[in-house]
């Protein structure tokens, strides 16, 4: 967010890559590119209506005008404010003193001990998920360090504990990391702080729960802090402002209660990256307008698409995006609840909920899959969508989330000496070891493109994958892929990377056969371009076969669309005894303990001991240590 302050001789370059912002598939800053104009001009005359439902926000109070100061006072103040090193703003992070390292063997270290101490913590600390401490400073017998809200219980845990030979004692404080050259914290930057915050009470109305940050660049008190000197440091001090108005409140909830609606009118924004913050610390706003000011495109938008789940009225008249033509359909596709478009409204309150119930599916079972896929849920979206679509219609499925730059290879892992139904499969398999030597075209088996790779899933058998929702049934990891192009071309963006074990059962009516194979199956997923059905679009899918187990049936008739196929059951359920009996004997021979014996007998196997037996040995290296008897101490 920066101001119109004249033209600028070489204008402002742009900070590098970002890294992601939380999970799910997310945008990242591009290479450094420069600012010729100034993004954001906040010295627009204030003469029109603000806010989405007009009017000047009656203010609480205003506070006075401070004399003016130099720019580099100002970002000094802010910088301070938001954050130590002055590279981010530290709006989640809290600080920690421990003490206890004057007294370790540490202490002799060349850096004082700090940085084996903070690797001990990191180290001790990280059992649930990974934690990162950041430098820390060493003052007296204190070790200062900044950490994660989040990650902060954890970390306070460890007081009482011993490093090398000395205990430790950790406590949150709110006190400010001191200056190691002997300085103490500027003074001003409580004064900062104070003028900020008298203007969100000035621009706040407590009748409409509106926060008014229209044509800031006409706000007196703004001006003589030197917020609008340089880019930089306007989009700085925009998000000390949208960290105060959320500070003023006990909890979330009581902030989402009092602001539901935002301002930004008139501001000459260009890009929402320019006022991002707003997304993460007000995500649940009603009513948003950005009215007037100079977003050109949808790309200048896209970062806040999937976010703001819960707005239900966008003011975006006097932007050039507003004139075109697919703008008013992306915007109901971005925003599941919006209602109210420009004024018109685009959805009732019954389709909004409806919508908001498809975008928030309750998450893939965790146990035993490792999902790790942010709070959008996107794993959990796409493979809740993808199996029953490859099994029933798979012309839909790659229409969906295949593109012309997608692509598809198949390799099969086929057992020797047994006699099994690989033919349909064996022309299009990319597996270099088997097929190689023999075969060179098949190095060149990479399927590109939506229509092609449709093509292709028509010829193979029909399939019938368990629902996801079993998780005995399948095994599942899912991690953030950073640095993936954006087809946008908006620099780089962040995508994720899922790994799927697990099996079907498949059909082939021509044979007349059916039986179950396992399969590993891993799938890139990136952000779409604009238009496509989804936010994001499969860029690699990756499909490996394993062992047929062959099941001699009736002969299956076609049918179409594809109907699931139903297993082959016994004759009869043993009794709850020979159930006991089994569960111990599968025991005794694979080493596993009864929860897990028992879940690997009722799963495909439905109590076959030796159909058990083979899946132990198919899943034993993805099976956690937890799944295995304890030796006795």
């Amino acid at each position: 967010m920066a101001p119109r302050a004249g033209r600028r001789g070489a204008g402002t370059q742009r900070g590098g890559p970002g890294k992601p912002r939380g999970g799910g598939i997310t945008k990242q800053r591009g290479t450094p590119r420069v600012d010729k104009d100034g993004d954001v001009a906040m010295d627009v005359p204030v003469n029109a209506p603000t806010g989405p439902s007009g009017g000047r926000g009656r203010g609480r109070g205003r506070g006075r005008d401070g004399s003016s100061q130099p720019s580099t006072r100002l970002a000094q103040n802010i910088q301070s404010y938001l954050g130590s090193d002055g590279s981010k703003p530290q709006f989640n992070k809290t600080t920690l003193k421990i003490f206890g390292l004057k007294n370790s063997k540490a202490a002799s270290n060349a850096d004082g001990g700090v940085r084996s101490l903070l690797e001990f913590l990191e180290r001790k600390a990280s059992r649930e998920k990974t934690i990162t401490l950041g430098k820390g400073t060493l003052v007296g017998d204190c070790v200062w360090v900044k950490a994660s809200k989040a990650d902060a219980p954890n970390l306070i845990r460890l007081s009482g504990y011993t490093f090398a030979g000395a205990e430790l004692t950790i406590e949150e404080t709110q006190e400010p990391i001191p200056s190691t050259d002997g300085k103490a914290p500027r003074a001003a930057t409580s004064e900062t702080k104070q003028k900020l915050t008298a203007v969100l009470a000035a621009r706040y109305n407590a009748e409409q729960k509106l926060l008014d940050l229209s044509s800031l660049g006409t706000d007196e008190t703004l001006k003589s802090l030197g917020t609008f000197e340089s880019q930089a440091l306007a989009e700085k001090s925009f998000k000390a402002l949208v960290h105060l108005a959320g500070s003023e409140y006990k909890d979330p909830e009581e902030r989402r209660v009092a602001i539901q609606a935002v301002s930004l009118a008139r501001n000459d924004i260009r890009d929402v990256e320019e006022v991002y913050a707003l997304a993460k610390s007000l995500r649940h706003l009603r009513r948003l307008d950005l009215s007037g000011n100079n977003l050109e495109n949808l790309a200048k938008l896209s970062k806040w698409r999937d976010e703001f789940r819960y707005l239900e009225e966008l003011h975006l008249a006097g932007n050039p995006v507003a004139n075109q033509p697919n703008y008013a359909a992306e915007m109901v596709n971005w925003f599941p609840c919006l209602q109210i478009l420009d004024g018109q409204q685009v959805r009732t309150p019954e389709q909004a909920a409806e919508a908001l119930k498809a975008m928030s599916p309750s998450p893939v079972p965790q146990f035993p899959s490792n999902v790790r896929d942010g709070d959008n849920g996107v794993a959990g979206i796409f493979l809740r969508t993808f199996f029953p679509l490859f099994d029933n219609d798979r012309s839909a499925l790659a229409a969906q989330f295949y593109d012309e730059d997608s692509w598809f290879s198949l390799a099969i892992i086929a057992s020797s000496g047994r006699d099994l139904p690989w033919q349909k499969y064996q022309k299009f398999s990319r597996n270099v070891q088997k097929l190689g030597s023999r075969n060179p075209a098949s190095l060149q088996r990479l399927f590109t493109g939506g229509n092609l790779i449709a093509d292709l899933w028509k010829s193979l058998p029909n399939t019938q994958h368990p629902s996801v929702d079993q998780p005995e049934q399948w095994l599942i990891d899912c991690h953030t892929f950073p640095h993936l192009a954006d087809p946008n071309s908006l620099g780089t963006a962040v995508g994720l990377i899922i790994n799927v074990n697990g099996q079907f059962e498949e059909a082939d009516p021509a044979d007349g056969l059916r039986g179950i194979r396992t399969f590993s199956r891993t799938f890139i997923l990136g952000p779409s371009k604009i238009g496509a059905p989804h936010p994001y679009r499969v860029i690699s899918d990756e499909l490996t076969l394993h062992k047929w187990t062959p099941q001699p049936v009736q002969a299956v008739q076609p049918i179409q669309p594809v109907q699931p196929v139903q297993p082959v059951q016994p004759n009869a359920l043993p009794s709850d005894a020979l159930k006991a009996q089994l569960i111990m004997e599968l025991s005794k021979r694979t080493g596993m303990n009864a929860q897990y014996s028992e879940m690997c007998l009722t799963g495909a196997a439905n109590w076959n001991f030796d159909m058990a037996l083979r899946s132990f040995e198919e899943q034993r290296a993805n099976l956690p240590p937890a799944a295995f008897i304890s030796p006795a101490a």
